[in-house]
C-alpha cells in the first residue's frame, strides 16, 4: 500500500481482507500483513528472532544420561 496512506485506511483495508478470507469455506484463520514497500527480502523480515534448540525425546534424554550415570556409579564403586 502507499506509504502516504494513513494508518486508519491501511488498517481498515487489512481488516476487510482478513474477514473476506476467513469467510471462505477452507479458511479457518487468516493473518494479513500490510507493508508500504515491496522491495524488501521477506525471508529476512520473517526470520525467527532466535534459533530454537531441537526438542529431545525422553528416550534421547535417558540414553544421553545413561553413560554418565554408569560412570558415576563405577567411580563411586572404585573409590570404596
Amino acid at each position: 500500500m502507499g506509504e502516504e496512506l494513513p494508518l486508519k485506511v491501511t488498517h481498515d483495508v487489512g481488516q476487510t481482507l482478513q474477514r473476506k478470507l476467513e469467510g471462505l469455506a477452507d479458511v479457518e484463520r487468516a493473518f494479513v500483513h500490510i507493508d508500504y514497500e515491496h522491495e524488501h527480502d521477506i525471508h529476512e523480515e520473517h526470520k525467527p528472532l532466535y534459533v530454537k534448540k531441537p526438542k529431545r525425546t525422553l528416550k534421547d534424554i535417558l540414553l544421553f544420561r545413561k553413560p554418565a550415570m554408569e560412570q558415576g556409579i563405577a567411580a563411586n564403586a572404585g573409590a570404596q
